[in-house]
């Protein structure tokens, strides 16, 4: 038996440090799992401080650094890459980050403008039995194309590929394996080569087809992938949220590496000093996001997807008339959630969370009637045919979930007739009542997501610059529901769905 490293991984955890009362895993059951000797490593992939209520709890009672990067320290984390949302509250959030992780941070793609941030590109590893690990990491560069200027001040994020490429010629001739930690996913299907999006964003079967590292472990779809080997690296990625880690084990032999890992499920057991050490915290957040902080007419029950899709969303509505509120456009969309999520009459703190778990900041983009068009076509094509009956399209399930792109709208009506091809189905358009003119502009209120033409509404590229509103979506829902005591929720749009 040859010398041997075994990597435990995990990535897209945001924040879910805790086991969740309707189970699922958590970064704690996953630290539980892990055994670790000389010749062990554990990694992780990123979006480490952004997407859970505990993580606003933290931030909101200065806590942060003595919670999530305490917690990492303690389950032994050797290295990590960042993720997208990593860089979602600025430059100083993100130095308080790194410098509270024991855990070098690797990301090959990052310019530190101020030379501050303890970031590496690579880093060369030699392990108790001698074995030499060279791992680099990269985050997608569609960072620059999603976060706010100002979150970007001082920091530069570069093509991934290219800084992967340097890091592994760099890397190579040092190390016996190569390991790349990379933010960003699969581009293609792994079996079939058909490819799922378009742009930069994922960029790992490039990797895997041009770079021959012995490892690549993505993150950032939340795209459970087993284990495999594709053109000589082995690969894999991780659900979100701690639901699962990644073991995998390399092995030295007179062939060259054998490579074997697997997806795991932690199970219930945490470790017993870290979990009584957060004990209060885990008490006092739980006290915090059961705090009442608005109240509505009626309940909102949750909504089956399909059913809302096509008639409609209470959810949704409330959702585009506090954007409205907020930025007296003429109209609103707004994304739901890939499950349904309802709200009780009495809203509480964490249930809002939930359903707008996003920071997003509120904008208003100017938009022709004709691009107004194209967005609906996109959200038409949601809608498919089967047997003469309307489903889901796999447009937007595969080959993940994506049922937050489907949108929509307040101030606006429209007839989607799926019968006909995708992109000619949307006929009969309102806006406010009046027939929607192709030259006029309207102002659509909207996420600083969307309005990058993300999620299919490349139309929205063509736009000038959105007008940016203060604040975020939370903390705008929190301020109308203050506003808005037992709030109604009127239906604003609507769309006929014809087959």
């Amino acid at each position: 038996m040859g010398r041997k490293v075994t990597i435990y991984y995990t990535s897209d955890t945001h924040g879910n440090l805790f086991p969740a009362e309707n189970g699922g895993g958590s970064m704690l059951q996953c630290f539980g799992a892990y055994k670790k000797d000389g010749n062990t490593l554990i990694l992780d992939g990123g979006d480490t401080i952004q997407g859970s209520p505990l993580l606003k709890y933290l931030r909101e009672t200065g806590e942060f650094a003595k919670v999530i990067p305490w917690a990492f320290n303690q389950a032994g984390y050797d290295y990590f890459t960042l993720g997208n949302h990593d860089f979602n509250f600025g430059y100083e959030k993100l130095e308080e980050f790194l410098t509270a992780m024991e855990a070098e941070c690797l990301t090959a793609n990052l310019i530190d403008g101020l030379g501050r941030l303890p970031v590496k590109p690579w880093t060369l590893r030699v392990l108790e039995n001698g074995l030499r690990v060279g791992i680099c990491g990269v985050v997608t560069d569609c960072v620059n194309l999603w976060e706010a200027k100002e979150n970007l001040e001082h920091l530069q994020v570069t093509d991934a590929f290219t800084a992967a490429k340097k890091a592994l010629e760099e890397m190579k001739g040092q190390c016996d394996v190569t390991v790349c930690v990379y933010h960003g996913g699969y581009e293609c299907d792994l079996e079939t080569g058909n490819r799922l999006c378009k742009g930069k964003e994922n960029v790992a079967c490039e990797m895997l087809e041009k770079l021959d590292f012995d490892l690549l472990l993505t993150a950032h779809q939340h795209m459970e992938t087993a284990g495999r080997t594709v053109n000589g690296t082995y690969t894999l990625q991780l659900p979100p949220n701690g639901g699962k880690y990644g073991k995998v084990e390399l092995e030295e032999g007179e062939g060259g590496w054998k490579i074997s890992g697997e997806l795991i499920a932690p199970g219930e057991e945490t470790p017993a000093a870290m979990s009584e050490a957060l004990k209060p915290v885990q008490e006092a957040e739980s006290r915090w996001r059961d705090r009442v902080i608005g109240s509505l007419a009626e309940e909102i029950p949750p909504e089956p997807l399909l059913e809302r899709a096509m008639n409609g969303s209470r959810l949704a509505d409330l959702g585009n008339q506090v954007q409205l509120w907020k930025t007296g456009a003429d109209m609103a969309c707004i994304g739901l959630a890939n499950v349904p999520l309802g709200l009780e009459r009495q809203v509480r703190l964490g249930d809002m969370l939930k359903v707008f778990p996003f920071p997003n900041r509120q904008v208003t983009l100017t938009v022709t009637g004709a691009v107004l068009k194209a967005a609906l076509e996109r959200c038409a094509s949601y809608f498919d045919l089967e047997d003469g009956q309307v489903v889901i399209s796999e447009r937007f399930t595969k080959p993940k979930a994506e049922h937050y792109n489907y949108d929509y709208y307040a101030g606006v009506e429209y007839t989607a007739d799926i019968r006909r091809p995708v992109g000619n189905r949307v006929s009969g358009v309102l806006v406010n009542g009046a027939p929607l003119e192709p030259e006029r502009t309207y102002r659509l209120a909207m996420s600083d997501y969307r309005a990058t033409g993300t999620g299919g509404y490349e139309c929205f590229q063509s736009c000038p610059e959105p007008e940016v509103f203060s604040g975020d979506m939370q903390s705008t829902v929190l301020e109308y529901l203050e506003c808005h005591p037992d709030a109604q929720v009127k239906p604003l749009g609507r769309v006929k769905v014809v087959w």
